[in-house]
């Protein structure tokens, strides 16, 4: 019998295979609340996550997010992450370069009622940033408020 930690865990994984790595944004309907708030992405909706998805397949269309860790307690899921692929396009202002970028990503999710309600998100743009070759400013970078 699947405990509610699981359950989430399975969810979680199941979005970020279908969502992240499948850029299936249809998903984004099916498993997201409709209340849902996203603390990462401007705007704090689905619409900003799927704008900031988006965006990263543009700029890196082969990217791949590999499950690195992920523990679930209560209503929580928080995951590590490994994101993989090639800069094939601009990025913050940085045109492509064809260099590959590892970068870490850990996502913190809580779900209610079977669908994830809200998604904070930590990026190491730093990293990306110097894997590109370009040049790291206050404005590029991802803000936490």
């Amino acid at each position: 019998m699947n405990t509610l930690e699981q359950t989430n865990i399975e969810l979680v994984k199941t979005f970020i295979s279908a969502f992240w790595n499948g850029n299936d944004a249809s998903l984004a309907e099916t498993l997201l609340a409709d209340d849902y708030v996203d603390h990462a992405y401007v705007p704090h909706t689905a619409e900003g996550l799927k704008q900031m998805a988006a965006q990263l397949r543009s700029a890196f269309p082969d990217q791949q997010s590999a499950i690195q860790g992920i523990v679930a307690q209560g209503d929580k899921v928080i995951v590590r992450l490994k994101l993989q692929g090639t800069h094939g396009g601009d990025f913050r202002g940085t045109p492509a370069t064809g260099r590959p970028v590892d970068v870490a990503i850990y996502r913190e999710y809580r779900l209610a009622d079977g669908k994830i309600a809200e998604h904070w998100a930590l990026f190491d743009t730093a990293a990306l940033f110097i894997q590109i070759g370009a040049q790291l400013t206050p404005d590029q970078a991802c803000k936490i408020r």
